[in-house]
């Protein structure tokens, strides 16, 4: 090739230097007039040098058809290793389509999550990571997968545009394998193609195979037999949900449509303090009727609950609750008006208040952060301080297990996803309903009553709480708060039966013969009393932990942080997945 060419440039140097005089020529006067002109036989040298220039330019066109037959060639190979690509590719399509239980690749790059998954076992079957899993497919800790969900898999082949041009033009069920093409085509063939045609490839068009994907999946979110769940006020399906776990007992991420959640834990809680309060009838914390004592006490509760949640739409959430409490007390104390040392170990044991609660998650999540409406209810179904056995002097013998009253309790939930962290808070009024138990607290010696609650009206709340929960690993998560409920003012109406002492003309107390105080009629005296405000604040510390795609375990505890509140709280909770 390269002689070829060197003889070619001498060839043109030449008869560039042959001619130069001739064109130099036309621009002078001819010596002739132009009728006089003839056109004289070439010379041997100059026929020689036409056939010379003839030859070469043959050479180089024959050189131009070898190299355009290799660029054929190549282009060939390339051609065919594309239609072994696409003609695998298309197989498992028709695989895929026609349901087989073995294949769960719709399409190449992609999986389709089957029934018992979890990230981990489909980044082992990839042989890639669940951190490259994860964030090929925009998942959040702890990396929730529902049957029937697409994932990336990150380093496979992406789906080919002809077999995705296929799929748009044809139905699924009438796609078959095409022949099978020949490994090398006649060279005769090739050469018989131009440079210019030969050159071009064929066009690839990705907005074509974009569409055909995401009219795929919006035809399988449509299909009613498909099965899919579909998940409760949570983002479209390439941004997954986060997942929360609260101490509070109000706000969360809500339950996916159609599933339900049943949710056992168990609850203890340790206070004890040296102060004084008021020994009677005990309504909360800080909250008491009776005579004045500085005591000594030991508060110990232990709360058994059994819950199910349940995603009845894409937006709401029904929850409900019930309890069976132990308490145990241990008082000990000195009576101030008398001096008398008094201990008491004090047990109640039964049904606790049952909660029912409605939530409703108002936006997605994109441009605010998630905001659930919640509306809390709680039932006095348990034993309340009014229903407990008492003393004649108004002590009572048991503890109660309820608070006596009803509660309805709106709030707001906001949840802020900042991978790999999510911060909430929730805000909410704690509304306590007035109750008139007209409960005897105090008797005289002959069994009679000398006081009673007529009215009782608990005082509202506004409840807060704020946290960061922080994911560790595709299982773990932890999670950081405050929570605090500013318990307003209390308020009782009580009838004190009062018997005033006869007095003589001498104003001198009057005894009879046996020697005892005479007193006047019974009358009553309406006394209305009231408790200050108190606050209840306890700091937060929880984890939760995946045992499986259907069990998960919370864990958390609350330390009180003022004298109102327990000194510590545990709280063990396992949610388990019945069905979706």
């Amino acid at each position: 090739m390269k002689s070829r060419l060197l003889t070619y440039s001498a060839i043109v140097a030449i008869a560039g230097a042959t001619t130069a005089p001739a064109l130099a020529a036309d621009d002078q006067t001819p010596a002739e007039p132009a009728g006089t002109q003839y056109n004289p036989e070439p010379t041997i040298a100059e026929e020689l040098v036409y056939l010379r220039d003839i030859i070469a330019l043959q050479t180089l066109r024959l050189d131009e058809t070898e190299q355009a037959l290799k660029l054929q060639n190549e282009l060939i190979e390339k051609q065919q290793a594309k239609i072994d690509s696409l003609d695998r590719a298309l197989s498992a399509t028709q695989m895929a389509m026609r349901g087989g239980g073995a294949m769960t690749a719709a399409l190449a790059g992609e999986y389709i999550v089957q029934p018992g998954d979890t990230l981990g076992k489909v980044a082992a079957e990839f042989d890639t990571t669940v951190k490259a899993l994860a964030a090929a497919n925009h998942l959040s800790a702890p990396y929730p997968l529902r049957a029937g969900q697409r994932l990336a898999v990150p380093g496979a082949e992406a789906p080919p545009p002809v077999i995705m041009a296929a799929a748009e033009t044809a139905p699924a069920s009438k796609i078959e394998k095409p022949a099978e093409a020949p490994k090398k085509p006649e060279p005769q063939k090739v050469v018989e193609t131009s440079v210019e045609t030969s050159s071009v490839t064929p066009e690839i068009r990705p907005d074509v195979t974009r569409r055909v994907i995401q009219e795929e999946r919006e035809r399988d979110e449509k299909t009613p037999e498909s099965g899919l769940p579909e998940e409760v006020g949570v983002r479209p399906e390439e941004e997954e949900r986060p997942y929360l776990s609260l101490f509070t007992d109000v706000g969360g991420i809500l339950t996916p449509r159609g599933t339900l959640y049943v949710e056992p834990s168990t609850d203890f809680s340790v206070s004890s303090d040296n102060r004084f309060f008021f020994q009677g009838i005990e309504i909360a914390d800080a909250i008491l009727i009776g005579a004045i004592d500085a005591t000594d006490s030991d508060r110990r509760a232990f709360t058994q609950s059994l819950g199910l949640r349940y995603g009845l739409t894409g937006r709401i959430e029904v929850d409900g609750r019930i309890s069976y409490v132990n308490r145990n007390d241990r008082i000990s104390g000195v009576t101030i008006d008398d001096q008398t040392s008094t201990f008491r170990n004090l047990t109640g044991n039964g049904l606790g208040d049952a909660e029912m609660g409605l939530h409703y998650q108002v936006n997605n999540g994109k441009k605010f952060p998630y905001t659930i409406v919640n509306m809390r209810a709680k039932a006095p179904t348990g034993d309340g301080p009014f229903d407990v056995d008492r003393e004649a002097s108004g002590i009572e013998t048991e503890l109660a297990t309820g608070s006596g009253y009803w509660t309805v309790e709106p709030s707001l939930t906001f949840i802020l996803p900042s991978d790999p962290a999510v911060i909430f808070a929730n805000v909410g009024y704690q509304l306590n309903m007035s109750t008139s138990p007209d409960a005897v607290i105090t008797r005289n010696g002959d069994g009679e009553p000398t006081q009673t609650v007529l009215d009782f009206d608990p005082g509202d709340a506004i409840r807060t709480s704020f946290g960061v929960g922080l994911s560790l690993n595709d299982r773990l998560s932890v999670n950081f708060g405050y929570d605090q409920s500013h318990i307003l003012r209390t308020t009782s109406s009580r009838e004190i039966i009062v018997q005033d002492p006869i007095l003589d003309s001498e104003g001198e107390f009057v005894f009879d013969d046996n020697g005892f105080q005479i007193f006047g009629p019974p009358r009553a005296e309406f006394i209305d009393s009231a408790q200050p405000a108190a606050t209840v604040g306890a700091f937060l510390f929880g984890g939760s932990y995946a045992v499986s795609d259907r069990v998960r375990i919370n864990f958390n505890t609350a330390v009180g942080a003022t004298d109102e509140a327990p000194d510590i709280r545990v709280s063990l909770r396992a949610q388990i997945r019945l069905f979706d």
